[in-house]
């Protein structure tokens, strides 16, 4: 072997104190839950390991599992990460400033990881420019502990090019990575064919592997040499220290937090128009969504490459699309990587069922940030008469922007949904934390839109102007909330 197989009990034993920690995974899918869950009773138990940086490109939980176990302060000094909406108790524990919070665009992270492997000192992006991951304002900073240990511009600085800023994500050591996949060969070459998404882990263990730490495989067998394809290894067995087969692949090694195993037909078989008109059409939506969707999806076009957000548009835009006949039109997309197919929402989402193609996240992000999106749909927290929006902060939880910026910043056309009869109020004189900046959208030409189950606005020059509205007076009440420029 060229790993060393190592029990679950003694896996935690592997992580030195005040190691950089990062993790794989989406939601529950490519999480090596089996793994946190030893690291979190060794802690409990032992004390150790502690004062970890945890490192990790998406969110990883379904509020309980995944990273969610490692939420507890003396095992974590810092989180650098993008999204905690799904994971309650990490949110109440950075929001609470008992753990440093670092909050990173999705996609940054992941491509990251590459430029990490590579031994760049970073990589520039436009995206985050104008909000609170830019350094004049945060960067990335999104609790006390975390402005007192570093500085504004330790992990991201604003740079100058030709005339342009930019800003300049700074490269960092990995200590460990923690990944996972299906099965693994005596050589340690390691296959994912039994992931419905591929993620990040070749980007990880070569980032880890290449700064000198050790990488880690959860998987559910070891097998012969040969048994793996070539053109099926998503990890070359160079990449692999240590592994640790899975006891419960039903509890800890779940394709979703569904665990639709018995339905793999559904995340790999194909799947005509009309079938997945049929699939998406099949659940029930609450007629304000339904109306929602579809004001929204008569913004898109014959041939749009389309990003669904999670919430409201991946539970709405798909079924709109559907019944206007659009839906075999178009092309959907999800950013862990899928296109096509019937995407899934809340825990688990980032996979689809029937999905014509499952690329690699940072590609993925790739592809986003170049502006391969023709229009995406994204939810709002809280929206001002200037443009700016809110999707990271509230209530004194770390909520975390995701892969949101990363999106809007490349995309064409962005129409954000939102529910204006909603008990807690989405207008506001000004946003809590700036995820999006209107005026910086407007200035690259971008077309902004907001749909409701009410009405329609675009953003311009002079604020927000109305483009239609429904005719009944609680239409006519929404829209008298719209907030323009002052």
């Amino acid at each position: 072997m060229s790993f060393q197989q190592v029990l679950p009990n003694e896996v935690a034993s592997l992580i030195p104190n005040g190691s950089t920690v990062v993790g794989n995974g989406f939601t529950m899918m490519g999480v090596a839950d089996e793994i946190y869950y030893e690291i979190e009773k060794s802690f409990l138990e032992k004390g150790v390991p502690n004062n970890l940086t945890f490192v990790h490109a998406a969110g990883q939980s379904n509020r309980v599992d995944g990273l969610a176990r490692l939420a507890h302060a003396g095992l974590l000094k810092r989180v650098v990460g993008p999204h905690w909406g799904l994971n309650p108790p990490m949110a109440n524990l950075l929001g609470a400033d008992e753990v440093e919070a670092i909050c990173l665009p999705q996609g940054q992270i992941s491509t990251l990881y590459r430029t990490i492997a590579a031994h760049r000192p970073g990589q520039i992006s436009t995206v985050g420019l104008g909000t609170f991951v830019d350094p004049r304002l945060d960067g990335g900073r999104i609790n006390a502990s975390a402005r007192k240990a570093t500085a504004p511009d330790e992990y991201v600085s604003v740079m100058n090019i030709d005339g342009e800023e930019y800003l300049y994500y700074k490269s960092f050591p990995l200590d460990v990575a923690i990944i996972r996949g299906t099965r693994i060969d005596r050589a340690g070459n390691m296959s994912q064919e039994d992931d419905v998404t591929k993620l990040d882990n070749l980007a990880i263990a070569q980032a880890t592997h290449n700064s000198g730490g050790i990488v880690i495989a959860q998987v559910k067998e070891i097998v012969e040499c040969g048994d793996i394809p070539a053109r099926q290894v998503e990890v070359p067995g160079v990449l692999v220290d240590y592994v640790m087969v899975t006891t419960d692949p039903a509890k800890y090694h779940r394709q979703t937090n569904a665990s639709i195993e018995v339905n793999w037909d559904l995340l790999t078989g194909y799947a005509s128009p009309e079938e997945l008109s049929e699939a998406l059409l099949a659940h029930e939506l609450e007629p304000k969504r339904v109306a929602i969707g579809e004001r929204g999806a008569r913004l898109v076009r014959d041939g749009d490459v389309i990003n669904l957000g999670t919430g409201l548009p991946g539970d709405s835009i798909g079924r709109a699309l559907a019944l206007s006949g659009q839906i075999a039109n178009v092309s959907l997309t999800v950013e862990s990587g899928t296109y096509g197919g019937v995407p899934l929402g809340v825990v688990d989402f980032g996979c689809a069922l029937h999905p014509a193609a499952i690329i690699e996240h940072p590609q993925q992000f790739d592809f986003y940030n170049g502006g391969g999106v023709d229009i995406t749909f994204m939810g709002v927290g809280q929206v001002d008469g200037h443009g700016n929006v809110n999707v990271s902060a509230f209530g004194g939880k770390a909520i975390g922007c995701g892969g949101f910026m990363d999106i809007v910043d490349g995309a064409k056309r962005i129409c954000f949904l939102m529910v204006a009869d909603s008990k807690h109020p989405k207008w506001v004189e000004e946003v809590d934390q700036l995820s999006f900046y209107g005026q910086a959208a407007l200035n690259k030409g971008q077309e902004v839109y907001l749909a409701t189950e009410h009405y329609l606005v675009q953003l311009t020059e002079d604020g927000w102007k109305v483009l239609e509205v429904d005719d009944n007076d609680a239409a006519r009440e929404a829209v008298s909330h719209v907030i323009t420029k002052k």
